[in-house]
C-alpha cells in the first residue's frame, strides 16, 4: 500500500526547523555531489506571456545520501507587491527514487530561502578570511534575514551591517533580529556597508548593481546569492575581474550568474571560474592570500532544494507535522 502524502505549511517548516541548522548538511551535499554520486538534470526556466515580467522555473535532484528526489516549481512575478502578494512563490514535491511515490508536498518558499542562505554561510566558512570580522548584508527582505543569520553562525563577527533600497525594511530586519545573534547590527547605505565589510552577502533581485568595484577592499569575500536569471545583477562588472570566482554549478552559473552578463560582453571568459565551491570542499584551493577578494556566485541547485527537504520531512515524519492525503 501506497504511503500517504504529507501536506505541510510554511508556517510549520518555519516553527520546526532553524536555517542555521542545515548549514552542515548543505555543505555536505556540494561536496558529495562534485564526486558525481547524484542526479542534477538542467533547470527549467521560462517566461510567462501574461503581458509583465513573470517567470517560472522548474528545478530537480536527486541525492543518494538523502534517498530523495525533489522537484520543485516556483514562480516570480515582479508586479505582485502591487497586489500585495509576495515577489516569489514556489513549492515542492519529493519522492522515494525506487517506488516513485509522493511522500510530500510543501512549501517551497521558505526551504529556498533556507538552502540559498545555508550556501552563502559555506561559501563564507570556505572561502573568507578565518579573522574576518565585519559583516554586511545587503538586501532585507526574506532572503536577507536568513542569510544574515546563517553566515553569522560561521564567522565570529564584531558587526553587522544592514541595507535595502527600503530603509524601514532594512529597520526592521535589524530590529527583529536584535539579540538573535550575537553581533551588533547597524543599518547603513550600500556604500558604507561594503567599505567596512570583510564578508559581503547580497540576496536582491535586482537588475542594476548595487555593489560597486571602488568600495571593495582587498581581502573581502562575498557570497552572491541574488542573481539566478542573465537579467539579473547585483554587482558592478569591472569588479568580477578582481575576483576569485567560484560558483555553485558552473555552467548554470555562465548562463544565469552574477558572472552572465560580464561573459556575454567579453569581460571575462567562460573559463572565469577558478572551480565549484564543492570542489574547495572536498579539498581543492580556495582563498589563496590574505588580500584575494573571493566571491561564491551561487544560482541554486536542486540538490540543495533536495537536502533540505530531507530534514524537513524527517522532522515532519518524527513529530506528526501537516496533514496526510492519500491520492489513491
Amino acid at each position: 500500500m501506497a504511503r500517504e502524502t504529507i501536506l505541510l505549511s510554511r508556517q510549520e517548516i518555519g516553527r520546526q526547523i532553524d536555517v542555521v541548522d542545515t548549514i552542515d548538511a548543505i555543505e555536505r551535499a556540494m561536496g558529495v555531489y562534485e564526486k558525481g554520486e547524484d542526479y542534477l538534470p538542467p533547470k527549467a526556466i521560462f517566461e510567462i506571456p501574461v503581458g509583465e515580467p513573470a517567470m517560472a522555473a522548474c528545478i530537480t535532484g536527486m541525492t543518494k545520501a538523502a534517498n530523495l528526489l525533489s522537484m520543485k516549481v516556483g514562480h516570480e512575478r515582479t508586479n505582485n507587491p502591487q497586489r500585495q502578494l509576495p515577489t516569489t512563490n514556489s513549492w515542492i514535491s519529493c519522492f522515494d527514487p525506487l517506488t516513485g511515490e509522493l511522500l510530500m508536498i510543501c512549501d517551497g518558499t521558505l526551504p529556498t530561502m533556507y538552502r540559498t542562505a545555508a550556501a552563502a554561510a559555506v561559501g563564507a566558512r570556505q572561502l573568507a578570511r578565518p579573522d574576518s570580522r565585519t559583516l554586511a548584508v545587503i538586501g532585507a527582505g526574506q532572503l536577507g534575514r536568513e542569510c544574515l543569520r546563517a553566515v553569522a553562525a560561521v564567522r565570529l563577527f564584531a558587526k553587522i551591517y544592514v541595507h535595502d533600497r527600503f530603509e524601514n525594511a532594512a529597520r526592521a530586519l535589524a530590529q527583529e533580529l536584535h539579540g538573535r545573534v550575537k553581533a551588533p547590527i547597524e543599518v547603513a547605505s550600500a556604500e558604507a556597508a561594503c567599505r567596512a565589510a570583510d564578508v559581503i552577502v547580497t540576496a536582491t533581485n535586482s537588475r542594476e548593481p548595487i555593489v560597486m568595484s571602488d568600495w571593495i577592499r582587498p581581502g573581502t569575500h562575498l557570497s552572491c546569492m541574488g542573481a539566478d536569471l542573465h537579467e539579473k545583477i547585483e554587482c558592478e562588472m569591472k569588479l568580477l575581474p578582481r575576483c576569485r570566482l567560484f560558483a555553485d554549478k558552473i555552467e548554470h552559473a555562465l548562463l544565469r550568474g552574477e558572472v552572465s552578463q560580464a561573459v556575454q560582453h567579453g569581460l571575462l571568459g567562460k573559463d572565469c571560474y577558478a572551480g565549484s565551491l564543492g570542489q574547495v570542499i572536498n579539498g581543492a584551493p580556495g582563498r589563496r592570500a590574505a588580500d584575494e577578494i573571493t566571491m561564491f556566485d551561487g544560482v541554486g541547485i536542486g540538490i540543495q532544494d533536495t537536502t533540505i527537504v530531507r530534514t524537513i520531512y524527517d522532522q515532519a515524519v518524527k513529530k506528526n507535522l501537516g496533514q496526510r492525503m492519500a491520492f489513491s
